[in-house]
């Protein structure tokens, strides 16, 4: 057989333009230079569900887009691009008219799908083919959150959300959620999401995270005396990848609360998901952190977060909420405090990564980043988006 006839057929690669030519060019290791400002292709929660009021248009940035969204009559939202392609004005300073968005300043009105439904000097519909449309992204809500569909939906249509996001927010007869507050941190995404590495939080989260052994009741719980300065980890190897173990100065563990057996799904999923299982403390039911982190700008990053527990009686369910607001709520709002901190501290993303020194507990990180180097390029190279898997986000308890 010849080394021709052996070789595997290929997807058809493209031929990049100037744009994505530059897009596709590393300026770091595993960094195209367009990965900085997000990834595309993939659903997004780009809003709380109370931030789009029936009749209210709202503004927002995602992978460095300016969006507007709004309810049609049904209730449903939409989501496109937020400018008007007739004179350029930002349609989220709109009106919202019998489910439609019209523009604020000569009154054309555009539906969910970006096309033009109405230009107010126009008598009849006989030039509607003319009329200009606006980029439209399928939105959908789930869960408490509006979710949007960024990228090529000509190329890459939209797959299913209910394939894309978490088991739980399927099966809200299962499991209990609480939101966090969205925040913006000061930061590239990719800086965020590297700080989300599963060893970093022995160090960076001692005094917000290690517990005694005593059982908790109710209140907050007691933290754990072991001075700072005396305190060591071990490197671990677990089913949800490399874990960090805290140890006092006699080697024994500290309680952090994270899982090192018996872990299902993938602690880091397309396109910027990590999953942190947690047990807070002794005699508090463990629940799940879920965490996105993406790209408003090159500069600030969306964060989104629930904690999520197994509850499927009243009983289960109540003593969930009790964990929340005495244990988790206050160990997450500390945490993320932290881990905003030491992404902000970074500085710039590409001469983070330039001058760093990756060290073999890095392993996980260095995985993530050729994921997500993988996904940006393959849409632009290869015509072939990068799916994730159906076991990465089950439940991990």
């Amino acid at each position: 057989m010849s080394q021709a006839a052996s070789i595997a057929p290929q997807s058809p690669q493209r031929a990049l333009d100037a744009g994505a030519l530059t897009a596709t060019t590393e300026v770091a290791p595993n960094l195209p230079a367009g990965l900085i400002k997000g990834l595309r292709n993939y659903w997004y929660p780009v809003l709380a569900s109370e931030e789009v009021r029936p009749g209210k248009a709202v503004g927002f940035t995602a992978l460095c887009e300016n969006l507007v969204a709004w309810r049609d009559r049904a209730g449903a939202p939409q989501v496109v691009h937020d400018r008007c392609p007739h004179r350029s004005i930002r349609l989220s300073v709109g009106r919202v008219f019998d489910g439609h968005l019209q523009c604020i300043l000569h009154g054309l009105r555009f539906d969910g799908e970006g096309r033009c439904v109405m230009v107010p000097w126009e008598e009849s519909d006989e030039r509607k083919s003319h009329w200009p449309c606006v980029a439209a992204y399928p939105a959908r809500e789930l869960g408490g959150y509006i979710w949007a569909y960024l990228g090529d939906t000509k190329s890459f249509p939209a797959p299913p959300l209910e394939g894309e996001v978490p088991q739980e927010l399927t099966r809200p007869d299962e499991f209990i959620w609480f939101r966090l507050p969205t925040e913006v941190w000061k930061s590239n995404w990719l800086l965020a999401i590297d700080g989300s590495d599963a060893f970093h939080a022995v160090v960076l989260h001692a005094a917000s995270q290690a517990v005694t052994e005593e059982k908790w009741t109710g209140g907050g719980v007691k933290h754990s005396q072991v001075p700072l300065g005396q305190r060591r980890m071990k490197i671990i190897e677990t089913s949800h990848g490399i874990r960090a173990v805290s140890l006092d100065a006699e080697n024994k563990p500290l309680h952090h609360g994270h899982f090192t057996v018996d872990v299902k799904g993938h602690r880091f999923a397309l396109p910027c998901l990590t999953s942190n299982p947690i047990a807070p403390a002794p005699g508090a039911a463990p629940y799940t952190s879920r965490l996105w982190q993406f790209a408003i700008d090159e500069s600030r990053t969306q964060i989104v977060r629930y904690a999520v527990w197994r509850a499927r009686t009243q009983e289960e369910r109540a003593h969930a909420t009790k964990v929340f607001e005495e244990v988790a709520l206050p160990r997450l709002k500390k945490v993320s405090s932290e881990d905003a901190f030491a992404a902000e501290a970074q500085g710039e993303v590409i001469s983070a990564r330039r001058e760093e020194h990756l060290m073999r507990p890095d392993v996980d990180v260095v995985n993530v980043r050729r994921l997500m180097r993988k996904a940006f390029l393959e849409p632009l190279t290869e015509n072939r988006r990068i799916d994730i898997p159906s076991d990465a986000l089950v439940y991990p308890l």
